[in-house]
């Protein structure tokens, strides 16, 4: 177990996690490719009872193909994407590694659509 720490481009919104991610994916899905702008998204999923987030957010809503609400959160000053909530993992904090301005090493198990 290790101390993960990152931050927005602009270092307004910080995340901290206690723990190691529970599971690390990229995701091509459609709402990930309109939220960063980019082919597909480098999501850690960390449990949100081990997480720490502070600073100024908005958020987006989409409407996933379960059915399900997801949520991507970012800055309010650099428009930074920073997190993934969904309906669909609710105890469950997506961080967007590749958008983050002090990233950690993510290593996906997997690719989903």
């Amino acid at each position: 177990m290790s101390k993960i720490a990152a931050s927005c481009q602009c270092g307004q919104l910080k995340f901290e996690a206690s723990s190691d991610p529970v599971l690390e994916l990229c995701c091509h899905c459609r709402d990930c490719q309109d939220a960063l702008q980019e082919d597909f998204a480098n999501i850690a999923f960390f449990k949100m009872s081990e997480t720490l987030v502070e600073g100024e957010l908005a958020e987006k809503i989409y409407l996933a193909a379960s059915g399900n609400e997801t949520c991507r959160q970012y800055c309010v000053q650099c428009e930074t994407v920073m997190f993934d909530r969904s309906e669909g993992f609710p105890n469950l904090l997506g961080v967007m590694a590749s958008q983050l301005q002090s990233p950690f090493e993510s290593r996906p198990a997997c690719h989903v659509m």
